[in-house]
């Protein structure tokens, strides 16, 4: 790996999430994101790649690698973070540890299939989507699926 970048907005993250004062918590989600990470390293090499950067920001990790030979490459790349969080929660679970580690994994999981580009799920409907014949009409329905993931989180957030 040739850069390593750390940007001001990732010290304010980690300066928040410190204010949570609890220990646990804080190295519970700090290992669940760390392996997410991995999941993808170890996806990268697995399949011959090389990681050219990674940049540390307030809204998460972004790592650069030379481009994936294929999509089935790529598709596994941007699912091993999320299926490595998930396959940590049921393996938590089964030996019946519903703890914090247990949640943030999940979350994290989940979370990163979202339809968003800045996210593995977005990343991976993009990789899908970009230079086909239905391009503009494959975005429009990603933006609908986009704001309905945003009302719906809203809608549980206000508790209705």
């Amino acid at each position: 790996m040739s850069k390593v970048r750390v940007r001001f907005s990732f010290l304010v993250f980690l300066a928040l999430v410190f204010l949570l004062r609890d220990t646990s918590a804080i190295a519970a989600f700090s290992a669940v994101c760390i392996m997410h990470e991995l999941g993808h390293f170890a996806a990268i090499y697995a399949l011959g790649g090389d990681v050219r950067s990674l940049e540390l920001t307030g809204t998460g990790i972004r790592i650069t690698a030379g481009t994936p030979t294929s999509n089935r490459d790529g598709s596994i790349i941007l699912l091993s973070g999320p299926a490595v969080n998930i396959a940590a929660f049921l393996v938590c679970t089964a030996a019946g540890n519903t703890g914090s580690f247990a949640q943030f994994s999940l979350a994290e999981g989940l979370f990163n299939l979202l339809p968003f580009s800045f996210l593995d799920g977005g990343a991976l409907i993009e990789q899908y989507i970009t230079g086909t014949v239905h391009e503009r009409e494959l975005r429009t329905v990603m933006r609908i699926l986009q704001a309905v993931t945003v009302a719906a989180a809203v809608y549980m957030c206000i508790g209705a």
